[in-house]
């Protein structure tokens, strides 16, 4: 073997190695992947940072937008969605129903940035930038996500299969729920000197562990098929009805019936006959019209649960991308005011599959904002209780001084929210719903674990406030602020000397004995709880400790997936 061909590690070749070193090689060899996907890792600045920072939320309060009296809050945050997640991952862990995404495709056209620079399309590691990228970013995903909740990726050919094995590898494969194929395009164009027209892009969908656990809600049948397949001939006071086979060639056992003209059917039954005599005594076995035909049994159209829901999304259910910049002009009176969004319709239609009328829905790429437009209009129309929670930067959009998180996706909510655009000109009658508007800020991170206890304290509350879904404050002492959403009060206490005179002013305001819970400044997770002789449900907790935890807890993950 001459010098050229020989293996080498770290700039030595093999050959050199002592026998002490071989046996540490072949090691650390052993410890990557025999089999997935494998790609040169590269630093993030971002997470840098918070390896040396704690991120916690700044309201900013001339933001907030109140059109409904319900206790929940619409979410938005402004910062990079690493910090976004990382929060969330201490208030939100198996919390969130569904997460949306739509994050950047890594085309090359400026629309991904690494490290506050644009990747080119002729960056040698474009990709292992993207895989750095996303990889963080889903492994908190997959921590907010409830036991049975979903989240649906949307992606083109560029890093279609990276990122299925991505997913592959940090949901497991057996959480795979499916690859829905979107039509995203009406029109035909030549998009590659192949004379080839990419008509669709693809969405993802993964469960927290595994797929057997996702029930999506059923499809509403067409009209079409509605109006092609169930009919009334016999006038039936139960309504329109369409028929099915009563028999199963593999079952075992048959037996014989008689039709109401005397003509008998011998045939293996999917019915034990006591079932099939009650389906004739209800009159919901068909005959044919004259009575002497095969049985068949009837499904009422007023008892249909619709139909399974298929992978492929065809633009004229869902909409076409097209749909989106028409969209966009009419909520801000103004063509061309951001890129590449997707029509709300296509949001609705993923959101309309899951079951819970309550669910928090997650957008961590939120851009222009759709996901929080999609969740609002649809809540209007079934009348549900959906909240949103939407993570993006403030970063320029393209090359102009527009930012986005506050010009683009606040402005579209707010507008959709209160029916008025920026201009004041009318878009709609509004919508029944709240919206605060938060910033990422960050701490230093102090030499100790009380001084970061110290430190983190005076800046939790809004952090608590998401994590307890109580945001309004009702009273307020020198170290302690009471808030209530209608339901149950959350008690903050910065001063653990401060704590009784909390207490007394939350027995003063709570006439009607409902829950509360308080957070007590503490250096350890002793929770404070005292006998105070409450008539009501108390929950005690220590703070600002277990934020702290849940951060070191991330920090752990990011310096083990270093070595």
């Amino acid at each position: 073997m001459n010098e050229s061909e020989t293996a080498s590690a770290g700039g030595k070749n093999y050959a050199d190695f002592s026998h002490d070193e071989l046996i540490a090689e072949i090691k650390r060899l052993n410890k990557y992947k025999k089999y997935g996907l494998v790609w040169e890792r590269k630093s993030e600045k971002v997470i840098d940072n918070f390896l040396h920072h704690y991120p916690y939320l700044d309201e900013t309060i001339e933001r907030r937008v109140k059109n409904s009296d319900s206790k929940k809050e619409n979410i938005i945050i402004e910062g990079d969605n690493f910090d976004s997640l990382s929060i969330l991952n201490y208030t939100h862990a198996g919390k969130v129903d569904v997460i949306y995404i739509d994050p950047p495709y890594n085309t090359g056209n400026k629309d991904f940035v690494y490290n506050d620079s644009y990747v080119d399309i002729e960056d040698s590691f474009r990709h292992s930038k993207w895989l750095s990228f996303m990889e963080p970013r889903l492994k908190l995903a997959k921590n907010l996500l409830a036991d049975d909740g979903v989240i649906f990726i949307s992606i083109d050919d560029i890093e279609y299969a990276a990122l299925k094995m991505l997913c592959d590898d940090i949901f497991g494969e057996n959480a795979f729920v499916a690859n829905c194929i979107w039509q995203s395009k009406y029109t035909i164009s030549n998009d590659k000197s192949n004379n080839m027209s990419i008509q669709t892009e693809y969405i993802l969908c993964y469960a927290k562990s595994n797929a057997s656990g996702v029930k999506f809600k059923s499809a509403p049948l067409r009209e079409e098929y509605i109006k092609a397949n169930y009919k009334n001939p016999d006038n039936d006071p139960n309504g329109d009805w369409m028929s099915v086979q009563m028999f199963k060639y593999k079952n075992p056992i048959s037996y014989e019936v008689c039709s109401p003209t005397g003509k008998k059917w011998n045939l293996p039954w999917n019915f034990t006959p006591d079932s099939f005599r009650k389906l004739v005594d209800e009159g919901k076995v068909y005959w044919g019209n004259d009575g002497n035909s095969c049985p068949r049994k009837k499904i009422y159209l007023k008892d249909s649960q619709g139909t399974s829901n298929k992978n492929l999304f065809l633009g004229t259910d869902v909409g076409f991308i097209a749909g989106s910049s028409a969209e966009m002009k009419n909520i801000f009176n103004e063509a061309n005011i951001f890129p590449y969004t997707k029509p709300s319709s296509l949001i609705k239609h993923i959101i309309s599959l899951i079951k819970n009328p309550n669910a928090i829905v997650l957008d961590f790429f939120a851009g222009s904002g759709t996901t929080g437009q999609a969740v609002m209009e649809l809540n209007a129309e079934d009348g549900s209780n959906r909240q949103f929670i939407l993570c993006t930067n403030n970063g320029d959009k393209s090359d102009s001084s527009v930012k986005i998180a506050e010009d683009i996706t606040y402005i579209r909510n707010k507008t959709v929210i209160t029916g008025v655009r920026k201009d004041g000109s009318k878009y709609s009658e509004g919508l029944p719903e709240n919206l605060r508007y938060y910033k990422v800020e960050y701490l230093d991170k102090a030499p100790t674990i009380d001084q970061n206890c110290e430190r983190a304290a005076p800046y939790i509350s809004g952090i608590l406030q998401l994590k307890e879904n109580n945001f309004n404050l009702v009273a307020e002492g020198e170290d302690y602020d009471i808030f209530f959403n209608g339901d149950n009060y959350l008690v903050l206490v910065l001063n653990t000397f401060s704590q009784e005179k909390a207490i007394d002013k939350l027995k003063e305001m709570n006439k009607n004995l409902l829950p509360a819970k308080v957070y007590t400044f503490s250096y350890s997770r002793d929770s404070l709880e005292e006998d105070y002789e409450l008539n009501f449900d108390i929950e005690f907790h220590s703070m600002p400790v277990d934020y702290l935890r849940s951060h070191k807890k991330i920090e752990d993950e990011i310096m083990r997936s270093r070595q």
